[in-house]
């Protein structure tokens, strides 16, 4: 193509040529994600070391109180929403037709059964936990 026949401005030219159509709102989710990962990990981490050493029981009473549950059904979400953004780039930037197509399936897939097993688990612990004051 002669680019001096093309009337086109430049960003008319470029538009759609990025491996992803959806470009900005993929950008902003990934941003949105990453920040709101920041003080969760803190948090997860701070758990964690104070939860060192202790035992099973403990650390499933720990996560059996819902103001512990909550922050960590998020943390399990919003890392794997983080995870899937990023390896869903990756796939577009190195990837063409039916492989990316497929790629981005298994990345959403798994994502996906990486959450509800997380979900599943935490409600399994919420729904199992002993009773506080109960025998």
């Amino acid at each position: 193509m002669n680019r001096s026949s093309d009337m086109r401005t430049p960003l008319a030219r470029a538009k759609g040529l990025g491996g992803m159509a959806d470009g900005a709102e993929h950008w902003t989710a990934e941003r949105i994600s990453a920040v709101l990962l920041g003080p969760l990990s803190i948090w997860g981490v701070a758990q964690i070391l104070r939860l060192a050493g202790r035992d099973r029981e403990a650390i499933l009473a720990w996560a059996g109180r819902v103001q512990n549950a909550a922050p960590l059904g998020l943390l399990i979400a919003l890392t794997a929403r983080h995870a899937q953004l990023g390896l869903e780039v990756v796939a577009s930037d190195y990837s063409r037709g039916w492989r990316r197509f497929g790629l981005r399936l298994v990345i959403r897939l798994s994502t996906l059964l990486f959450v509800a097993l997380g979900c599943a688990s935490l409600a399994r612990i919420l729904i199992t936990r002993p009773k506080e004051g109960r025998s």
